[in-house]
């Protein structure tokens, strides 16, 4: 199975617009948000080893086992992040984080109380 079982689909599409046209303020304006958003993800050419190792405070990295973003990355932005963890969720595609909200509570509300 390749990469683009990872990537999001329509279907995850479909659910951005529905959560885009619940909650902002002008619902007609998803198409021109992503046409502002698209430069922001295609064009960028992510962080030097440098930069990550800069970051002074401790950091959550969250990610899900079938994300498009490797889980070796991962390990290597762990290592890179001067104090972080690494929580991977099993069945999850990159999409579907923000969906598993049990499971990001139960990790974020510990981290967070023990982060300085």
């Amino acid at each position: 199975m390749g990469v683009s079982h990872r990537l999001p689909t329509e279907d995850d599409f479909r659910a951005m617009q529905t959560a885009y046209e619940a909650t902002a303020p002008d619902p007609t304006h998803f198409f021109p948000f992503l046409e502002k958003l698209q430069p922001v993800v295609s064009d960028f050419e992510g962080w030097s080893d440098e930069a990550i190792a800069a970051v002074p405070g401790p950091t959550l990295l969250i990610q899900g086992d079938q994300d498009f973003v490797r889980l070796e990355h991962a390990a290597l932005m762990l290592d890179l992040f001067p104090d972080a963890q690494l929580a991977v969720l099993p069945g999850t595609t990159h999409m579907q984080v923000i969906q598993r909200t049990e499971a990001v509570l139960a990790l974020v509300e510990p981290f967070l109380a023990v982060t300085p």
